[in-house]
């Protein structure tokens, strides 16, 4: 590519087949062969998301600066957007008559660090539009779950009006010791369906069979986490904007270097060969026959920069990607600490409608992972259980004002509304059912306290309540 602009890239296509198709050794080689296609995409995201982005690439011109200073707005955009999503972890809730195989589904996440987990998964969604999570069974029959990056995965589906996963492919390199340097590798290809699971090696065009074992989940055991229905990153709607901006801004660096190295320009010294030239680049002066229309016999060869209207221009350039990013330039006046809480939900609108669009799909997600944990509990025999039974709660970590918001409480509280939806709306609460808990204790404590002082004989006051 030789703009200073990132081309558009096609987004990946999802697969459809009849649900009857037979998987053969020809449609594997081709769906790998087409996953190929989409790889250079997820590169160039990843790459600008830790900061090379296209202005890294650009080549030095003899005898003129040449600045990259890439912006780390791609960054900048995911990890604001990540924090506001889950940098509170992610709340489950039963019903107590629910609440012992809710700690045997606990017990499986803390196996797998699940809140770590999920942040790796939204950011790979912010980054790449799309992230995949394959659940397994380990060698001491635990259950147990991993992200895998997108170019990895091919995930097809049936084509019925609600489609659904008829088959997935894992492929990564096949790493051994004798070839871990070299560029090409041959490739191992996981082949899940919903009655088995196959292992084969992938070396040369031929797919040789490796290993074949039952598949206990009862459906694919691949889930696709998306950022959003088209599967676009959090930044990659604004790449031409900041490939834009880092051209402004390095081309600003070039000038003020070039400023700096400015050429002192002699006048009267016509005779020179190209020696002189290359020697005048070099010592940064320039030889002419007769004076300047100054009428000095030297002077200070530079460009003159119209300081006022890049800077405006620069300024418009970052105005855009946060807006179209909807992303809020949290440095800006306009999210001083004295915002109220009503100014503060117009500031965030549209940063809103991302986070939802973001809870949403990620709720679909996390629901078929916990289909697929029930799944194996139950058939160790601990509960015929619904993963529909378990809520899900999104803890958002957007900026707010903390009096609004228990006034907000309150006011759900006073209607009558139930504690644990009240409890909810508290920013503030990670755990609604431990909060629960820990207020009956307190009432049971009390209650035993006043039951021990009637048997006492002690006096009651005249307002006191029998619990």
């Amino acid at each position: 590519m030789d703009s200073n602009i990132t081309e558009h890239f096609e987004l990946p296509k999802t697969v459809y087949l009849p649900s009857d198709t037979e998987v053969t050794e020809d449609l594997i080689k081709a769906l790998v062969k087409m996953k190929e296609k989409d790889a250079e995409r997820y590169t160039v995201l990843q790459g600008y998301y830790e900061g090379k982005s296209k202005i890294t690439e650009r080549q030095k011109d003899s005898h003129k600066a040449n600045n990259k200073l890439a912006l780390d707005y791609p960054s900048y955009i995911v990890d604001v957007l990540l924090g506001m999503f889950v940098g509170k972890p992610i709340s489950y809730t039963v019903a107590e008559e629910n609440k012992e195989i809710m700690a045997a589904v606990q017990d499986v996440f803390d196996l797998n660090d699940e809140q770590d987990e999920n942040t790796e998964l939204a950011k790979m969604c912010g980054i790449k539009g799309r992230g995949y999570e394959i659940v397994y069974l380990d060698e001491e029959g635990s259950v147990r779950f991993n992200e895998v990056e997108p170019e990895n995965v091919v995930m097809v589906y049936d084509n019925r009006i609600k489609p659904e996963p008829l088959f997935c492919l894992y492929i990564r390199d096949h790493v051994t010791v004798d070839n871990l340097e070299a560029d090409k590798k041959d490739k191992l290809v996981t082949l899940y369906t919903k009655d088995s699971v196959k292992e084969y090696l992938m070396a040369g065009g031929n797919l040789t069979l490796m290993e074949e074992s039952a598949n206990l989940f009862g459906e694919i055991p691949v889930i696709e986490f998306l950022n959003n229905d088209e599967g676009i990153g959090d930044f990659e709607r604004t790449l031409s904007l900041i490939d834009a901006l880092n051209l402004a801004q390095s081309d600003t660096a070039n000038d003020f270097q070039e400023f700096t190295d400015a050429l002192l320009v002699l006048f009267g010294m016509p005779q020179t060969d190209s020696d002189d030239v290359n020697q005048m680049m070099e010592d940064r002066v320039l030889l002419l026959d007769k004076a300047g229309d100054s009428g000095q016999g030297a002077q200070w060869l530079i460009k003159e920069i119209n300081d006022t209207a890049l800077e405006n221009y620069k300024n418009r350039l970052d105005a855009d990607i946060h807006k179209f990013a909807k992303v809020p330039n949290m440095s800006d006046e306009n999210f001083a600490g004295n915002v109220s809480g009503e100014s503060m939900k117009y500031k965030l609108f549209a940063t809103d409608q991302i986070i939802s669009q973001k809870q949403r799909k990620f709720k679909t997600a996390l629901q078929k992972r916990l289909k697929l944990i029930l799944a194996i509990l139950n058939i160790k025999g601990a509960a015929d259980f619904d993963y529909r039974d378990i809520s899900l709660v999104f803890n958002d970590n957007k900026p707010y004002n903390e009096l609004d918001n228990i006034n907000t409480v309150k006011s759900a509280l006073d209607a009558g509304l139930s504690k644990t939806y009240a409890y909810s709306k508290l920013r503030d609460m990670d755990d609604i059912q431990e909060e629960l808990e820990r207020q009956a204790q307190e009432v049971d404590a009390y209650a035993e306290s006043f039951k021990r002082e009637l048997d006492d004989g002690q006096e009651v006051p005249e307002d006191s309540e029998v619990l």
